[in-house]
């Protein structure tokens, strides 16, 4: 009788413990977010219902969750695959990760539309041969990254979850968010062009493109540490992280680097 209650509050221990230190997984799935012959809603659904998660984690703030079912947009790879999935297993939770209003805020500070009007502009200058030899080495470096991604691209939506593209977009995020600069900031022209912001404040296209490239790197840290505080939440589930492609590598290196041992990444394709 003692040996049965010993090996039974063992037995009980040993269930408690794997219980707890069983980790949450989290599967990041980089999608496009319209429907093309890369991806459409039916492809996307049949990854999740083979992953199977008890949470879909979406690139959306928590005002565009709660009108998720509402304002339903026709092209959405994410929205639509989601509601499938979501009526197929209505157990599952929907949740966000995203900054929380994001496109106001780079509306509010002059992030937009400074950063299309600069990257044309660059793109102008370049053309009628206007850059300096050094800035014109950045710009065609810039243009030869984003050649790399468009040949992707082509090769379907394995190929933009492959290791070889995470490198391939690693290298054109980093010119476009900390070479670029270079050119806005030794080009008089830059600094010269303004546009207004919603409270009429002006900003230059200097200014405002680099507030948007260093978003670039806040947002990615608010998305990873919302990834990890969902993980702790719903500890030991499955997770399925929607998250465009272009931010696939940077959220994985950090949740390496702000790892807490309590989730593993798994990666879906292989």
């Amino acid at each position: 009788m003692k040996y049965l209650l010993f090996f039974s509050l063992f037995l009980s221990f040993k269930i408690g413990h794997c219980q707890e230190t069983k980790k949450t997984r989290l599967y990041i799935i980089g999608t496009v977010h319209e429907s093309s012959a890369i991806l459409n809603p039916q492809m996307l659904f049949e990854i999740l219902d083979h992953i199977k998660p008890d949470i879909l984690l979406q690139e959306n703030d928590s005002e565009q969750i709660s009108s998720y079912f509402k304002d339903i947009s026709p092209q959405s790879n994410e929205q639509n695959a989601s509601l499938m999935y979501l009526k197929k297993y209505p157990e599952t939770l929907n949740l966000p990760f995203e900054f929380e209003r994001r496109n106001q805020y780079r509306r509010d500070n002059g992030m937009v539309p400074t950063d299309n009007l600069t990257i044309n502009l660059i793109d102008s200058l370049y053309k009628k041969n206007l850059l300096s030899p050094a800035n014109t080495k950045i710009f065609e470096k810039y243009k030869e990254a984003n050649s790399a991604l468009v040949d992707f691209s082509k090769k379907g939506i394995q190929a933009l979850n492959s290791n070889e593209f995470e490198a391939a977009n690693r290298n054109r995020q980093f010119i476009q968010h900390h070479e670029l600069p270079t050119i806005t900031g030794s080009e008089e022209i830059f600094s010269q062009r303004f546009v207004l912001k919603p409270d009429g404040e002006k900003i230059s296209y200097k200014e405002g493109y680099q507030l948007w490239c260093n978003f670039w790197d806040l947002r990615n840290n608010t998305m990873a540490i919302n990834i990890i505080k969902k993980a702790n939440e719903h500890k030991g589930k499955k997770i399925a992280i929607l998250t465009g492609v272009q931010h696939k590598y940077y959220l994985k290196e950090l949740l390496h680097k702000y790892y807490d041992g309590n989730y593993e990444m798994v990666e879906y394709f292989k």
